[in-house]
């Protein structure tokens, strides 16, 4: 298995330099490191107290360590990433970065640096970790140490106010420079795709088409929210680090889309049909009922997919179905018996008539 570390890079700072909204650096990295729905937050940590920026998650860094995923390209080879993601972290007294080592530097610069260093920082899992990091999984970084393979260089496609596509591109640019005077691959990924406007994905195509860049630069559409190219952009990067002959073949953004809805309306169909197959009693409860679809590898890719959540909503529907439909012929079990009885207790016409 080859090791891969990433640097995941991009806009970053007070509001005044990324504007109102990230770019989607921490999303991305969560999507990939912790791909499962319910692993996934868009709610991530960029405005810090002082505690919280001195502890060991953060550790008086202005990155973050996102820990080791492994992936599996197309054409088989494994590759173990371990991700980084280089940004600022604003005081929440001052509203400026904190100040730490090279803070002269410009985060241009500094974002393209090759080795890190950060004895006993902690892998990051989440924003509700900070000041509680005993009760989550304490992960060091190994050797305190990281040294950069290659890079993934975000651009947001999406129109955020107070940032113009003008000056993300400026920004972009001179990290991509500094990145390739250090003779590092990096791939270009464009965040929040499900939301983008076509003139900035061209404005991120004439970055990539630039002549000094000589073709070192590939693009790859992305967004995290829908699950959509992650795994792609890192793989990609993964084979221009390894030099590999064989390479993925970049799947657009609207093609990648259509294999993720085929794939969880699947998903669903699947789920449904298992839920109906071994779910039959109307007095099943969650608890025992979840431990017996687990067994099950659909029941199991679905929740990875939708999550827990939505798996108790269809195991809800579903179970309510089957109340009413027992409910109704319960229904017509009464009426059948009570017409049987009415026919024992009513005299018929014949026997009046015989009668009269």
């Amino acid at each position: 298995m080859k090791q891969i570390n990433v640097a995941v890079v991009g806009v970053s700072g007070v509001e005044k330099e990324k504007g109102q909204l990230g770019v989607g650096k921490s999303c991305l990295c969560n999507r990939f490191v912790r791909p499962k729905t319910d692993d996934y937050a868009i709610d991530h940590i960029s405005v810090l107290s002082q505690s919280d920026f001195s502890g060991r998650v953060v550790n008086n860094d202005h990155f973050l360590w996102w820990g080791d995923a492994r992936k599996t390209s197309d054409e088989g080879v494994e590759y173990n990433f371990s991700v980084v993601e280089q940004t600022e972290f604003v005081d929440d007294a001052t509203f400026q970065p904190f100040k730490v080592g090279k803070m002269g530097e410009p985060y241009t610069k500094r974002c393209s640096a090759i080795r890190l260093s950060s004895q006993e920082k902690l892998k990051y899992i989440c924003k509700n970790q900070l000041g509680l990091e005993h009760e989550f999984e304490e992960i060091v970084l190994p050797e305190g140490r990281f040294v950069v393979d290659g890079f993934v260089c975000v651009f947001d496609v999406s129109i955020v106010p107070n940032r113009t596509v003008e000056k993300q591109v400026e920004f972009v640019t001179h990290i991509i420079n500094n990145v390739l005077k250090n003779k590092k691959p990096v791939v270009l990924v464009t965040t929040k795709n499900d939301d983008a406007s076509d003139s900035y994905i061209r404005e991120a195509e004439k970055i990539c088409a630039r002549k000094e860049y000589k073709g070192q630069i590939v693009m790859v559409e992305t967004s995290a929210h829908e699950s959509i190219n992650i795994d792609q952009a890192f793989i990609v990067l993964a084979q221009m680090v390894d030099k590999a002959k064989q390479r993925s073949k970049i799947v657009s953004y609207a093609e990648a889309a259509k294999q993720r809805t085929d794939l969880l309306n699947a998903s669903s169909e699947y789920v449904t049909r298992l839920i109906r197959t071994q779910i039959t009693d109307h007095r099943s409860i969650w608890t025992s009922s979840s431990k017996k679809l687990a067994n099950h590898k659909e029941w199991n890719d679905f929740l990875e997919l939708f999550g827990q959540e939505a798996g108790q909503r269809i195991f809800r529907r579903h179970i309510k179905k089957l109340r009413e439909d027992y409910q109704a012929k319960k229904l017509q079990s009464y009426m059948d018996s009570f017409a049987c009885v009415l026919q024992e207790i009513l005299p018929d016409m014949n026997s009046i008539n015989m009668e009269l």
